[in-house]
């Protein structure tokens, strides 16, 4: 699908000065709504923009942006799959205008997983241009197609992906921060003291291949010299607490097992030293309030890993990858990732799961204590 869109690419620029309105979609998973916060914002200062959501990220994006709730659950990569199969064996073009444009530009940030949502968009006639990344033979039906995807394949993180599909289409230059202060949001917990340094840990993510089993987290954080308390989380129903618990020998630690708004667990965020995290929507949304270690188990790192201006100094250690740099609010960012000709797998997985399984704990537990002697203090 996506060799084809390279042969009927539109390439036409449209003239940003007809611009005024555009209608962005945006209605995937929270990861991908929290990681272009930064571009929708810059973006809205020049335009006026409405975000087309699911009822899955609608509760983040609405407190900064315009929304309009477009499906109740983004799709699995698998549905998506289906998708796509099934207009291509049923090609149809939306039908005749049957009203004025809503809005001058739809804008796609998905690219070709995103195809229902264009043609529901196309055949209500909302907007006046369309503008997405490759959608293969559907490109016909665009007035400019990125050649590429902004996450498959992809060589340079999705932000910039998004400001060169702008760039090449409305020939705007945008310039998108590397940070953005969410802490007028930040909520504190009620009944819930936490006696600063502290660490906030997540160890979600194993389930969907995207980092360590929680008795490597509970391993790493055994080996630490970090005399402060450790702060652990888990995801919704806590299904990897009982077993982290069975490994870890450490006494000053504080489990999180009631269930937090975002906004309170961005307050614990940004009052930690570092949170330690796996590639994941909620990830995306607290490395931003504080200094961050990501580990990257199928994901692209490339893409997905914290935004920073700053280019990104790698070295490799104990089989592992690790990258590290600073924003421009001068926060810590480190991802860690070992290298595997499989990435990324889509949260499929495999037997071995080599991506997660060796992961040299000892030397993980090396870099954060490094990260840790840096003299870290809370972002506030």
């Amino acid at each position: 699908m996506l060799v084809s869109g390279l042969i009927v690419r539109k390439k036409r620029t449209i003239a940003s000065k007809e611009i005024r309105s555009i209608l962005i979609n945006r209605t995937d998973r929270l990861g991908d709504a929290v990681i272009s916060l930064p571009f929708l914002m810059e973006l809205s200062k020049r335009f006026e923009i409405t975000v087309l959501t699911s009822g899955y990220n609608d509760f983040i994006l609405r407190d900064f942006l315009k929304t309009r709730v477009f499906i109740e659950e983004p799709p699995t990569f698998f549905k998506d799959v289906m998708m796509i199969l099934g207009h291509s064996v049923h090609f149809r073009t939306p039908g005749k205008k049957t009203s004025a444009p809503e809005y001058d530009l739809y804008l796609g940030l998905t690219g070709i997983r995103g195809l229902n949502i264009f043609l529901k968009a196309k055949k209500q006639n909302l907007c006046r241009y369309y503008a997405d990344f490759n959608l293969g033979p559907w490109n016909l039906l665009l007035d400019y197609a990125a050649p590429g995807n902004p996450v498959l394949f992809a060589k340079t993180h999705i932000l910039d992906s998004y400001r060169q599909s702008l760039k090449k289409s409305l020939n705007l230059n945008l310039d998108v921060p590397d940070y953005v202060d969410f802490g007028s949001r930040a909520i504190k917990p009620k009944n819930l003291n936490i006696e600063e340094p502290y660490i906030l840990v997540n160890i979600l993510g194993f389930n969907r291949f995207r980092g360590p089993t929680p008795g490597m987290f509970a391993e790493i954080l055994n080996q630490i010299g970090f005399a402060g308390t450790i702060v652990v989380m888990d995801e919704l129903g806590q299904p990897n607490l009982e077993e982290f618990k069975k490994h870890i020998r450490k006494s000053e630690i504080i489990y999180l097992e009631e269930d937090y708004t975002a906004w309170e667990l961005l307050y614990l965020s940004r009052h930690s030293l570092l949170y330690i995290g796996s590639d994941s929507g909620i990830t995306q949304f607290l490395e931003k309030a504080t200094n961050s270690l990501i580990f990257f188990g199928n994901g692209s790192f490339l893409a997905w890993g914290p935004y920073s201006k700053n280019d990104y100094q790698r070295k490799k250690a104990g089989g592992l990858v690790i990258g590290e740099a600073r924003n421009s609010a001068g926060l810590v960012k480190k991802i860690i990732y070992r290298p595997v000709w499989c990435r990324p797998c889509f949260d499929i997985g495999c037997r071995t799961y080599r991506c997660i399984s060796r992961i040299n704990t000892g030397m993980v537990a090396s870099e954060i204590d490094a990260t840790l002697n840096k003299n870290l203090t809370p972002f506030r």
